[in-house]
């Protein structure tokens, strides 16, 4: 695999990514755009840091995809989000329409690169990127498939219950478990304890919260455009239609695996005559191996401890076919 630093523009930023393929190709490959999710802010797929700073173990996930793509003909492209690696930091931070925007960007940029055949690209949107690859078919027809990864498809506020409730209910069975729940994800918990008023306040268009837990304030910042009903994930899908590849872990913790059949349901119904689901049995959100028992994944999940586990083979197996029959 070689690779090739890129910078392009975004707001008048500059933004940088990279451009992986096939070492010793001759003629532009087809290339895949891969979409950040929450759990992905560099050109490599990794969370960098926790909230209190901690580094968190490098999974890697964008690369390994890259590598295995490579090995099969296709390119892809990935950047380090706004303020993160070497991209320019924003002047404040807009939300999930910034990250249209930068993927818009994004797009153009692989789209004029002479190493790629602008003909023959998929977005891959992962988690939140899937809303993102949602909210850029609305302003762009050029792709040429989708590839919608652990995507959401209900409320959002149904997904926060989902990640934050169990947070606290976890903590509350003994004082041990608040002491390992204070020492591991005590964001978490802030966020599990006041999500009501959270997601209120959201609703209501605020950005910006404080809130207190045992002597010290937490600013939280959270996006409240999910929350309307024309930005709502499940009204986004409609502007899709060309070839799709649904695709969640039967095990995720962070969105329901329901969801994909709800993506899958609503594409078709929208029209799109070319939907494939898969479920990756025994994985997790970002296609690793689950922990076995329940309560240890659980754990896994909340210190993202889950990060260091094996990918599984399935989930590349069934992106190539994919890919191969649509690129």
């Amino acid at each position: 695999m070689a690779e090739k630093p890129v910078t392009f523009h975004s707001s008048c930023l500059r933004l940088a990514g990279v451009l992986r393929y096939p070492a010793g190709i001759k003629d532009p490959a087809p290339a895949v755009l891969m979409i950040h999710g929450s759990l992905e802010q560099d050109r490599d797929g990794n969370l960098l840091n926790r909230p209190d700073g901690r580094p968190v173990f490098k999974k890697n996930f964008f690369l390994e995809i890259s590598k295995r793509l490579a090995r099969e003909g296709f390119a892809t492209f990935s950047w380090d989000r706004r303020g993160i690696g070497e991209s320019e930091p924003p002047v404040f931070d807009g939300g999930y329409l910034q990250d249209a925007e930068d993927a818009m960007a994004a797009y153009r940029a692989l789209s004029s690169l002479d190493l790629v055949d602008p003909e023959r690209i998929a977005v891959m949107g992962q988690s939140a990127g899937v809303y993102t690859a949602g909210l850029l078919a609305k302003k762009e027809n050029r792709p040429k498939a989708y590839i919608l990864q652990g995507g959401l498809y209900r409320d959002y506020a149904k997904m926060m219950i989902f990640n934050y409730q169990r947070v606290v209910e976890y903590a509350t069975k003994s004082p041990e478990n608040l002491r390992w729940v204070e020492e591991n994800d005590i964001l978490g918990l802030v966020i599990g304890l006041n999500l009501q008023s959270l997601m209120e306040r959201a609703m209501m268009g605020e950005v910006e919260h404080l809130f207190n837990y045992k002597g010290k304030t937490w600013r939280i910042r959270h996006d409240p455009i999910c929350y309307l009903p024309e930005y709502s994930p499940k009204n986004q899908f409609k502007y899709i239609q060309k070839p799709v590849l649904v695709i969640h872990g039967a095990c995720d913790l962070n969105v329901p695996v329901e969801d994909a059949f709800m993506i899958e349901q609503d594409l078709k119904e929208h029209g799109n005559k070319n939907v494939e689901l898969v479920i990756i049995p025994d994985a997790d959100h970002s296609f690793q191996q689950i922990a076995e028992p329940a309560e240890l994944r659980l754990k896994e999940r909340i210190s993202l401890e889950s990060f260091r586990r094996p990918y599984r083979e399935e989930y590349f197996l069934a992106v190539v076919s994919f890919l191969k029959r649509w690129l």
